[in-house]
């Protein structure tokens, strides 16, 4: 049995007699705990099945009562207590009445007389049958208001739900992609709908009317109903975002450009005003008549280096803000570093400086722009050779990949170096007499255009630059 309450049983028979034998046959079978209700004409049996209602498992009805017909009774029954099993008891077992038993969806009939196994066997599989209809019907109304939740739940998020099947025809469309893109459930489902989704992350959403929003979508695979991958996405419309986003960059460079602006006007205006002074100076001297080169000379040559000052300001500044773009290729970073520290090492020896070089024979190629990787390296060493004065040790050094897979080129000195905190690469930030501001800020934009990192540690008696960039692909240590 698939239930474990007690089975409501309606015998119907205008023969009391009859009416106790079959309650009695019934009462026997002890697993079952039969306590049928009994009904001498339509009007009692009637009574019973209002009251029953859907509990009702099996009527047991005479085809002959003295207030109606058992196959009439028997379609009453059946419309009052819909998951009822009927069974007929005539005394006719005619080919007629077993068909007229049929055309009322009766479960059987049985014959007078009844033989007791006979009736039991039949009782006990039409009980079995109603039950099995009667769940089958109450899971199917819970699946049925489950699945209703369900689309309620996914029509009042406010996000795009869509669903594909296996053949990734669209099976689900709720209601917030009807009211973004104008297009009905009714008639999207069905069509392909893998170009929705696209690939995951972002993609553009078609509208109705022509235009189209950009969702972001998350999808997963699950299994369907009927065992087949089912494709569930959900999106959220990132369109107003994006274009915040976009607004906030826009203003950020609009910002970024002032500041450079600033910084440019500023740093061009020092030796300006000094070259403007100078040219003062040469002027007086002219007009006293002081035209020996002793007198003039160095005027002259304060004059010259603050234009190559002003010359050198505008090239970083240039480089800075116009970088060309990167040509990558293989470079070899021991081989770079050797050739660095040949060209750095006679201005350093010149200056007291020696140029000490560590290269780990297990540091493979990477894929660098060249030029820019030199650029780095001078701006570097320049800074590493100003700060150490007339004595001191650069160290230029190649270190392995680590677990990420990024190697890495260090550039050491031994000058007095800087406070931590120091905002060493903004533009225009500098510690140094004469200084642009920018040969750090071009490092850090280039080193980051390689997908690298820069980072430094100082301290008195130490300056470190450590440059991470990526190993090449096809080089780098399995994880």
């Amino acid at each position: 049995m698939t239930s474990s309450a007690k089975p409501n049983v309606l015998v119907v028979d205008d023969n009391a007699d009859l009416l106790d034998n079959v309650c009695e046959i019934l009462e026997t079978v002890e697993d079952l705990e039969i306590r049928p209700a009994l009904a001498l004409n339509r009007h009692e049996a009637i009574e019973v099945c209002r009251s029953a209602s859907t509990a009702l498992d099996l009527a047991l009805v005479d085809l002959r009562l003295p207030d109606s017909d058992g196959l009439r009774l028997s379609s009453e029954i059946q419309e009052l207590c819909p998951f009822a099993a009927v069974v007929l008891i005539t005394g006719d077992a005619s080919l007629e009445s077993a068909i007229a038993a049929l055309e009322q969806r009766a479960f059987a009939y049985v014959t007078k007389p009844f033989r007791a196994p006979e009736l039991l066997r039949t009782a006990r599989s039409a009980i079995a049958k109603a039950r099995a209809e009667r769940e089958s019907e109450l899971l199917k109304q819970s699946l049925e208001a489950s699945e209703r939740r369900h689309r309620e739940v996914v029509d009042a998020v406010p996000a795009f739900v869509l669903a594909l099947d296996a053949e990734g025809r669209i099976a689900l469309w709720n209601q917030e992609l009807e009211r973004v893109t104008g297009y009905e459930r009714s008639e999207m489902l069905g069509r392909p709908g893998r170009e929705w989704v696209g690939e995951g992350g972002e993609a553009r959403l078609p509208l109705k009317d022509g235009g189209h929003r950009l969702a972001r979508w998350q999808s997963t695979q699950l299994v369907g109903p009927e065992g087949t991958p089912v494709t569930y996405a959900l999106g959220l419309d990132v369109t107003e975002e994006r274009d915040m986003l976009r607004r906030t960059l826009q203003t950020e460079r609009l910002a970024a450009v002032g500041t450079l602006a600033a910084g440019l006007a500023h740093e061009v205006r020092n030796p300006l005003n000094s070259a403007l002074l100078q040219l003062q100076v040469l002027r007086r001297r002219v007009e006293k008549g002081q035209r020996e080169p002793a007198s003039l000379l160095p005027v002259v040559e304060v004059v010259g280096g603050e234009i190559r000052r002003l010359d050198r300001l505008v090239s970083d500044f240039l480089a800075f803000a116009r970088p060309r773009p990167l040509e990558l290729r293989p470079v070899l970073p021991n081989e770079f570093m050797q050739a660095m520290a040949d060209l750095v090492r006679p201005e350093a020896e010149e200056r007291g400086i020696a140029v000490e070089l560590r290269l780990d024979r297990n540091v493979g190629p990477l894929d660098g722009d060249p030029e820019g990787l030199r650029q780095v390296i001078l701006n570097l060493v320049r800074n590493a050779i100003e700060a150490m004065g007339t004595s001191g040790t650069l160290l230029l050094a190649t270190e392995p990949a680590d677990a990420e897979g990024n190697l890495a080129l260090v550039v050491q000195d031994d000058g007095p170096g800087f406070q931590e905190s120091a905002p060493v690469f903004d533009a225009f930030y500098t510690s140094k007499e004469g200084g642009t501001g920018l040969g750090l800020a071009i490092v850090h934009r280039l080193v980051t255009e390689h997908g690298g990192s820069v980072a430094v540690e100082t301290r008195p008696g130490r300056t470190r630059f450590t440059l991470r960039l990526p190993q090449r692909a096809a080089d780098r240590p399995p994880r």
